[in-house]
């Protein structure tokens, strides 16, 4: 079912000076906070998303994806809607209900003139109120735009009889069209699966020498990878991204010290990536209200900007381990770039808070 609701303003911007770029002066243009370093700067605008918290409530704004009608849709794990709509200058549009729940990962996509939504339950169950997760089962389900549920995957206990714990995080779907799903939670694991919920390869895992994955916790598919499609798996508890073949045969990794990092967005070229925790001092404890955004060049997979994050340094071709620098984020989970180069970031655990953008400072 699909709530269409009016929206109830409500905006909070951050203010306060921040460095800038340069690493010396401090900089501020009038209407939010900036980030980043070197071409790639922005103004934060954490009051972004118009939504009242009584009509389209969210506790964890998960993933972010834009529609054919050019809105975004963000995933939520709030059991009062699975998804909710936000126009790119944050007025909210709708929510979509299917009592799905545990909502954390989602692709968008076109087959046959019906565009569909997949949605990524990871296990994780929240209550409307309070911050009560429960752990179980995650499903794959496949639904229409309008909120109509089209199919349920099965999960590997279903397929094989075992009792196989599945808690996916991420899917991404290939040129062939199937459905490429990372088991971060669980088993980290990818599973291939055809749009009719057929299995077609699993690959990945704890275990492979440098094809290990540890908490794969998103993916994503660069097609124009002179080399062929590459599948990006972040391998986000050893601070590194992965790239494989879409059979699962280990290519490239990206060293990322200090920076637990989800799933990589690519745009032009650029890559992005949320963190959600940084270490302190870039090699210390685990830091919670830790997160910031990185900004690669596509070419080279070197970091050129870091909005809330330390300064990329790079010394003999290696990246220094990065920590959070300004404390405008607490855990950044995914993301969203549209056409503009405007980031859309949303965070876990951060009080549900809405997600914010990061305008680009041109």
């Amino acid at each position: 079912m699909t709530r269409i609701k009016t929206l109830v303003a409500a905006a909070v911007l951050v203010q306060g000076t921040l460095r800038a770029a340069d690493g010396g002066a401090e900089g501020k243009v009038e209407g939010g906070e900036i980030l980043g370093h070197g071409a790639a700067r922005y103004r934060a605008d954490m009051g972004w998303a118009k939504a009242d918290p009584a009509v389209a409530p969210v506790i964890n704004a998960h993933a972010m994806a834009e529609g054919k009608d050019g809105r975004i849709y963000l995933v939520t794990d709030h059991p009062q809607n699975d998804f909710v709509v936000f126009e790119t200058d944050g007025r909210y549009v709708r929510s979509i209900s299917a009592g799905l729940g545990g909502g954390h990962g989602l692709e968008i996509f076109e087959d046959g003139g019906v565009e569909y939504l997949v949605h990524i339950d990871c296990g994780w169950h929240f209550k409307a109120e309070g911050w009560q997760p429960s752990a179980g089962q995650g499903r794959v389900t496949l639904l229409t735009t309008d909120g109509k549920v089209v199919r349920k995957f099965p999960t590997p206990a279903e397929l094989s009889g075992t009792e196989t714990k599945f808690m996916p995080c991420d899917v991404a779907r290939t040129p062939a069209g199937t459905l490429l799903i990372a088991d971060g939670y669980a088993s980290n694991r990818v599973y291939e699966f055809t749009l009719e919920g057929k299995l077609v390869r699993e690959w990945g895992g704890p275990t492979g020498d440098g094809a290990t994955l540890s908490n794969a916790h998103g993916i994503s598919i660069d097609a124009e990878d002179a080399r062929g499609p590459m599948v990006w798996v972040p391998s986000r508890e050893e601070n590194k991204v992965k790239a494989f073949t879409l059979e699962g045969k280990h290519v490239e990794t990206i060293e990322l010290p200090g920076a637990y990092a989800g799933q990589l967005v690519f745009r032009g070229d650029r890559i992005y990536t949320a963190v959600c925790w940084s270490r302190k001092d870039g090699t210390g404890e685990r830091l919670g209200n830790s997160g910031f955004v990185l900004v690669l060049d596509r070419a080279t997979k070197k970091v050129i900007s870091a909005p809330g994050g330390s300064e990329p340094v790079y010394k003999e071709g290696k990246l220094q381990p990065m920590s959070q620098a300004q404390p405008v984020f607490k855990h950044c989970h995914d993301l969203f770039v549209d056409g503009a180069g405007d980031i859309y970031v949303g965070e876990w655990n951060a009080e549900r808070r809405y997600p914010a953008k990061l305008k680009l400072v041109k």
